[in-house]
């Protein structure tokens, strides 16, 4: 898990709590202190995979690689919705959100992509964000959301930073039971 979990959880409590955390425990008022600030931390996976490949990968994957493919899966989302709207949109956009949209359009045009990431309507409703530098982010997490369950959720959410991962656990949380959602496969495949 990314430490500002921790921080976050320690706000607040007095300073031996820190101490009891970083000895994982100790006396029976350590213990409860250290229980206490962690106490919201879902139980995290070692981080045993290099790509995410299957839903329980998506927990063991490391933060940045988290991030890469949550953004990649938002920018073929974005690609999808832009795509009705010519080619002039994908070029406004990708002025705000980077380069990696260009990418974006010429990969989902190919297997396994094509055809497989929902109809254009779901994914322009999953792209209404702010266009700004954690849109593709939040549109990935909206992409996988009826995929993920409650568990991986908070998991994934856990694995990033705090400022990140909660935004992250919004969307995953508000777009759970969206329909029309991109095959796994699609989510998941390599470059």
């Amino acid at each position: 898990m990314h430490p500002s979990w921790i921080e976050a959880g320690l706000h607040g409590l007095p300073a031996r709590a820190r101490a009891a955390v970083a000895a994982g425990g100790g006396d029976p008022v350590d213990t409860w202190l250290a229980r206490w600030a962690t106490a919201a931390i879902p139980a995290m996976p070692a981080v045993t995979a290099n790509h995410v490949s299957s839903i329980e990968s998506a927990a063991r994957v490391d933060g940045p690689t988290l991030i890469a493919w949550l953004e990649d899966a938002g920018a073929d989302q974005l690609a999808l919705a832009l795509g009705a709207a010519g080619g002039g949109a994908l070029v406004a956009a990708a002025r705000v959100v980077g380069d990696r949209l260009h990418a974006a359009a010429a990969r989902i045009a190919i297997a396994p992509r094509a055809g497989s990431l929902g109809p254009v309507r779901a994914a322009i409703e999953r792209c209404r964000v702010e266009l700004d530098e954690r849109a593709l982010l939040r549109i990935g997490a909206r992409a996988i959301a009826p995929h993920v369950d409650a568990l991986t959720r908070l998991q994934i959410a856990h694995r990033l930073p705090r400022r990140l991962g909660l935004v992250v656990a919004g969307e995953l949380v508000g777009w759970a039971r969206s329909s029309d959602a991109p095959r796994w496969s699609a989510l998941v495949a390599l470059r």
